[in-house]
Order: structure tokens, then C-alpha cells, then sequence
């Protein structure tokens, strides 16, 4: 299968070009972490106010849904799923956005927002640790990365390196599960979170 392009995605979607406002590429083929039967995920954003967020599959493709107004509600919140596209490199902003979103950064939204989806996600791998080893390694590693890029906003302004954890998922993805294994990266999401509380103080 041929690397998904922003046709292929309008395919899926059943739209035609004026219906779609931007288009990103997301996900592990943009942080690093792909491999060759990785899905590709993308973000689309709707010209038109109608419709709501949802998630559409196509071949070995995941597309979420957003309309302007409800992307524009994600940077306002700083989720850092909303600045991944914000921030996409070069290759990976299929369709760019016109007119462009505003962001204005407040370092003590981007901490909550972070740090909140962060301890939520190490939570639940921790809980399902021992039934769903492979789901849980990965909500781990996106626990640790999503306070990774959110220090990289915090102090940079936008996501400068978006493969800056790819070392980290080779060692959780392959590294024996022990829990003192399993504890560091617990301290490394507290960690975290406190530099970003740190970096939002006045």
C-alpha cells in the first residue's frame, strides 16, 4: 500500500477539496515510531460549521473529524493533540488552513491540559498493565511524550522536535516489564509535571 495522500484521505472522507479546511498528518509515522504496517492517522478539519467530531476509518487509515470551531476550541484548551497539527513539520500539513488558527500560548493551560491527559493515560496503563501489556506500554509511552512535547511548547513556544521520543517507545516497546521499571516512568510523568507547573508559575 502507497503512503496515503491528501486525495486518498478526501476518498475516505467523501468530501470534495472546498469541504475541507485543513488536513494533518498525526501519529507515529510523524513522531518516528511507524512501523511498515503502522495505520496512517490524519487529522481533518471541515470548512463548514455543520457536523461534529468524530472518527472515520478507511484502508489502513484513521481520520479525525474536527470543524473549525471545535479545533479552535482545542488550541484554546491547549490540548497537545490540537498542537501537534498546529505545529506540523513541512510533509505532514497535507492541506494548510485558511484563514490560520490563533493560538496564544498560557503556560498554565498547557500544564493542566498536559499534565491531566498525562497522569490519566499512565493511570489506565497501570490498572490494565497485566491484561493488556501492549496497550498499556503504548498509553505509558504516550503519557511520558505528550509531557515531552508540552515542555517543548512551554519553553520554545511550539513542538520544535516531533521525534524526540522515538528512543524512549524502542525501550518501553522492548524493554522486560519490572516494576521498578514501571515505577520510573510513573516518576518521569510527576516529573514532568512539575517542570511544566515550574515554567507556568508568573
Amino acid at each position: 500500500m502507497h503512503a496515503p495522500d491528501y486525495r486518498d484521505v478526501m476518498g475516505i472522507l467523501r468530501l470534495e477539496d472546498a469541504a475541507i479546511c485543513g488536513m494533518f498528518r498525526c501519529g507515529s509515522r510523524v513522531y518516528g515510531t511507524a512501523t511498515p504496517s503502522s495505520d496512517h492517522d490524519f487529522v481533518a478539519v471541515l470548512a463548514g460549521s455543520d457536523g461534529r467530531r468524530d472518527l472515520v476509518f478507511g484502508d489502513g487509515c484513521n481520520v479525525v473529524i474536527h470543524t473549525r470551531a471545535s479545533f479552535q476550541e482545542a488550541l484554546d484548551h491547549h490540548s497537545i493533540f490540537a498542537l501537534e497539527c498546529l505545529f506540523a513539520p513541512a510533509p505532514h500539513r497535507l492541506k494548510e488552513p485558511a484563514p490560520p488558527f490563533r493560538f496564544v500560548l498560557d503556560r498554565r493551560k498547557l500544564a493542566d491540559a498536559a499534565s491531566e491527559r498525562a497522569r490519566a493515560d499512565y493511570e489506565k496503563a497501570s490498572k490494565r498493565l497485566d491484561e493488556e501489556p501492549d496497550a498499556s506500554r503504548k498509553k505509558a509511552f504516550h503519557a511520558i511524550r505528550v509531557l515531552w512535547f508540552a515542555l517543548q511548547v512551554a519553553r520554545e513556544g511550539r513542538i520544535t522536535d516531533f521525534e524526540e521520543a522515538a528512543e524512549l517507545w524502542e525501550e518501553i516497546a522492548t524493554a522486560p516489564i519490572s516494576l521498578s521499571t514501571w515505577i520510573s516512568y510513573g516518576i518521569e510523568v510527576e516529573a514532568c509535571a512539575g517542570e511544566l507547573e515550574e515554567l507556568a508559575l508568573p
